[in-house]
């Protein structure tokens, strides 16, 4: 009895100590802050060693706040397959990327620029010791490279230097422009690994933008476009095969689409590649499969239900891909004979969502970069039977941080389609509260907010459900994951029924869910998500009381008129011109937010990269100018140095603690002392 008592007693302090240390534990947890998310780290491009047993990969770091201005730092790191031996190869605040392996396994290659070099170089580092050694000298900045497989080649990607006639020129202030016609070409150039000898090869008068091997490193496919203009990357790329012997090259396909992935298969007799359906098409998403003999082109993919994002050969007669299905991501393994697809993952809600991959056919293993709903992306290794390996924990803090639960969310459209998305509860959610909400929209159309990390600092998930607010990432009609059918379901409607999608989602949360109070509901986005926001400020504005808009489109002719993507704009995001007829140049400005002007009282916070080519700050300039005539509260922030999104650490923290305001006041009535913002002269 004695024994029984004091053992009793033993439980009881053990279960008071355990409680004491968990409440302890919760009270030094806290939200994710601003100055938090522009300090996480990434993983970025990852490679596997020829034997399978290690995978170098590249590491985002953030700048301090004591750092130059400028973007982040990369730096290569390698770790071995079984999560051993994680270790920094390059060194700090000396940014390497683009990492690969020489084919025999003793160097890691990567481009960067260092010492006196003038251009971005390939460097090559012994693994057994010693310093990295520079193997290029190109006269311009090298793009992008790969190994021949026998180890014999690099072939890269380097636009034409300054001439000297230019030079001289552009001393005296004669260097003007004539829009479109005064550029440089992107050529493919090849290293003798040995010699160190490097030649141009003879592609002719086009741009080169990706390229690969044949596995026998007798010939190199590669994509190319007429100008080099990033509407053409986009819209005009064909496929080409050039030997080693000097000869011009070869077109293989014209698909008039998009390109994406491609690989020649281990025979050499076939090549894979990713590309649109047609003109149309917003992605490059379907599997076609080239006969390189017959030049038979076969769609692999045509109706399958998600969109592929990258391929290579699992052997001559099957094809591995990643896919983002829905909210996910899988990997299937396509078999050529019988048009089927086998998944080789089965993920599911809560298991990451992978980005980068790399393959050894060899090992059968895929090197990926990975994220889930409680960290960024990370080191992961799938082998064949799909398993996969976490190796790294970039960010071993964010364990102790709180946040909210992250769950996928599907509501009915109201003509009946099923939309899907990614809902973040509030920290500490309780089911019988009202909350406020805010819709985080995603840019392109052509993306999708995927189950993993979504926390960046154009993407505040889980710095707005630490501050008491819901958050809803929609999928909405136009999105990829779902379809060619899916993606262009919004062709021709613009803020259309892809809008309604929005309010759907809105209107479940708040009727069916009961979590929300439609009358603090807000709504934030960049690029395609910030035309959203500024079309939810104007045509839609009795729904929203607060909008961010960053790099937002405010009027569809103008934006189409000074953007660098007219063509792909009007192809695949419209897939009609406005100059055509009367009736385009209509919808084109009835769906432009300055078109509704009138209509605008959502107060609304407005930034801009000044050097954005994408989406020019005259948008931005509109908008403001329209809705300060109006007498609607907003504020525009114009960020020097920065192109389609904010490089610079002081920026992103700036940007993000101005979103957190902006919400906070007008959705929760909350005005810190001295703040003035939103108040018009």
């Amino acid at each position: 009895m004695h024994c029984r008592r004091g053992r009793l007693v033993s439980q009881w302090l053990l279960g008071w100590l355990w409680l004491a240390f968990l409440g302890s534990a919760l009270a030094a947890s806290t939200p994710l802050s601003p100055e938090d998310v522009v300090s996480i780290k990434t993983v970025g491009d990852v490679a596997l060693s020829p034997d399978g047993k290690w995978v170098a990969y590249v590491l985002h770091v953030p700048r301090s706040a004591e750092d130059p201005p400028g973007g982040r730092y990369n730096e290569i790191w390698l770790v071995g397959t079984d999560g051993s031996a994680n270790r920094r190869l390059t060194a700090e605040k000396a940014s390497a990327w683009a990492p690969a392996w020489s084919p025999d396994g003793r160097r890691i290659s990567f481009l960067g620029r260092r010492g006196e070099a003038k251009h971005t170089q390939v460097y090559a580092l012994p693994l057994d010791g010693g310093e990295a050694r520079q193997l290029t000298h190109a006269a311009n900045h090298i793009r992008s490279y790969r190994w021949s497989p026998d180890g014999r080649w690099i072939a890269y990607l380097a636009a034409d230097p300054e001439s000297r006639q230019e030079k001289e020129a552009r001393e005296k202030g004669h260097n003007w422009e004539v829009f479109e016609q005064n550029y440089k070409h992107t050529r493919l150039w090849l290293l003798d690994v040995a010699t160190g000898e490097e030649k141009q090869l003879p592609v002719g008068e086009m741009s080169v933008w990706q390229l690969r091997w044949s596995p026998d490193s007798r010939f190199i496919v590669f994509t190319a476009s007429d100008k080099p203009f990033t509407d053409d990357s986009y819209m005009f790329k064909k496929l080409y095969r050039i030997g080693l012997d000097g000869a011009s090259p070869q077109m293989l396909v014209n698909p008039q689409a998009k390109i994406g992935a491609f690989a020649v298969s281990p025979g050499g007799s076939k090549l894979a590649y990713l590309a649109g359906q047609n003109i149309h098409d917003p992605s490059s998403g379907t599997i076609f499969i080239l006969d390189l003999t017959s030049r038979q082109i076969t769609n692999l993919s045509a109706n399958f239900q998600a969109t592929h994002t990258w391929l290579d050969w699992w052997d001559n007669q099957n094809v591995v891909a990643s896919a983002i299905q829905g909210v996910q991501t899988q990997f299937f393994r396509w078999n050529l004979k019988k048009g089927t697809a086998q998944p080789l993952t089965r993920m599911r809600a809560g298991d990451p969502v992978w980005f980068a991959v790399d393959l050894n056919r060899r090992a059968r293993l895929l090197a990926v970069n990975g994220s889930t709903p409680q960290f960024p992306p990370e080191v992961f290794v799938v082998d064949g039977k799909g398993k996969a390996r976490r190796l790294t924990d970039s960010n071993p803090w964010l364990k102790d941080k709180l946040l909210g639960k992250q769950e996928v969310i599907e509501w009915p459209a109201r003509d009946g389609l099923r939309i899907q998305g990614i809902l973040i509860k509030p920290v500490g959610f309780q089911p019988r509260g009202r909350y406020p909400l805010v819709v985080q929209v995603h840019g392109g159309p052509e993306s999708a907010y995927l189950n993993g990390w979504n926390t960046y600092y154009i993407r505040w998930s889980q710095l707005l459900a630490g501050r008491g607010y819901m958050v809803l990432a929609p999928n909405y009609r136009g999105s990829i994951g779902r379809g060619v059918a899916f993606a262009g379901s919004d062709h021709q409607d613009l803020g259309g029924a892809e809008f309604n999608d929005v309010l759907d989602g809105i209107r479940y949360l708040v009727r069916e869910k009961g979590w929300v109070d439609s009358t603090r509901v807000g709504i934030g986005g960049g690029s395609y998500g910030g035309y959203f926001s500024a079309w939810a400020a104007t045509r839609h504005s009795q729904h929203f009381a607060a909008s961010v808009v960053f790099a937002g489109i405010s009027n569809w002719i103008s934006f189409t008129g000074t953007t660098d993507i007219p063509n792909e704009n009007s192809l695949v995001h419209w897939a009609i011109y406005w100059t055509d007829s009367q009736a385009n140049q209509k919808l084109y400005w009835d769906r432009s937010p300055l078109a509704h002007i009138r209509n605008a009282g959502t107060p609304t916070l407005i930034a801009h990269g000044k050097r954005d080519l994408r989406v020019p700050p005259g948008q931005s300039h509109e908008l403001y100018r329209a809705l300060q005539f109006r007498k609607v509260p907003t504020e525009l922030v114009l960020y020097p140095r920065e192109p389609h999104g904010l490089r610079e650490r002081a920026h992103q923290l700036d940007f993000i603690q101005r979103v957190l305001k902006w919400y906070d006041k007008y959705l929760k009535g909350i005005h810190p002392a001295g703040d003035e913002s939103g108040a018009n002269p």
